[in-house]
């Protein structure tokens, strides 16, 4: 119990930082001037110059090793979520599958979409592999270690915590509803914000992504 304990509030306080981190991250007008933002909107900020990504190590659904080179090649849409999520990542995700060929049509390279899960306890490789069978096969899912899974996570400028996790296996998961773009040199190119409106559920939109898609890899 103890140790359960311990995971929750070292989950917590990482999802702390990590929202902290992704605040900070996000620029004021005259910080996009100021930081040599390539693009900023509502909706898409891309970096510039591009962002480093850590090295980090997951392992995917077919229980593959997971790590930078994954994304070398590709352009990369990242979500994070977990598969007993019960708005933010189904919707999230049946819009990637319903918009997933057009968006490989506007790019001359390959489009790859990554599931993380920020949910290892119950997240193991079979359930991520049938759950991505729901939407589309040829999407990526990993996860890993909590200890693996933090600084990846704000690393990306993303966050999650566990709620009620120490007492039940009927825990949710909080986490951020942006999709994080990495292009093929396997860096942080920028991030697709959903806007909050009033009375809905905050997921980035079809037609907006479609929309600020050809923007972001045009600013390679």
């Amino acid at each position: 119990m103890n140790n359960k304990l311990l995971m929750l509030a070292a989950a917590l306080l990482a999802a702390v930082v990590g929202f902290w981190a992704y605040q900070q991250s996000q620029p004021t007008e005259s910080a996009v001037i100021a930081k040599g933002y390539g693009y900023q909107s509502d909706t898409l900020v891309v970096y510039q110059p591009q962002r480093q990504l850590e090295p980090f190590h997951l392992t995917d659904h077919l229980q593959q090793p997971f790590d930078n080179q994954r994304f070398i090649g590709s352009w990369s849409l990242v979500f994070l979520g977990y598969t007993f999520c019960p708005d933010i990542c189904p919707m999230t995700l049946a819009m990637l599958n319903g918009i997933y060929p057009k968006l490989q049509q506007a790019s001359k390279l390959p489009v790859q979409v990554v599931f993380v899960s920020a949910d290892p306890q119950r997240d193991n490789p079979e359930k991520l592999h049938a759950y991505l069978n729901y939407f589309n096969p040829a999407f990526i899912a990993a996860t890993g270690p909590h200890p693996d899974l933090f600084p990846l996570t704000r690393n990306l400028g993303l966050a999650y915590a566990l709620y009620d996790g120490a007492d039940n296996d009927n825990y949710l998961v909080d986490h951020s509803a942006s999709i994080v773009l990495i292009n093929p040199d396997g860096h942080i190119h920028g991030v697709f914000k959903p806007v909050a409106v009033p009375g809905e559920i905050p997921t980035v939109k079809a037609s907006q992504l479609l929309a600020d898609f050809p923007r972001a890899i045009a600013q390679r």
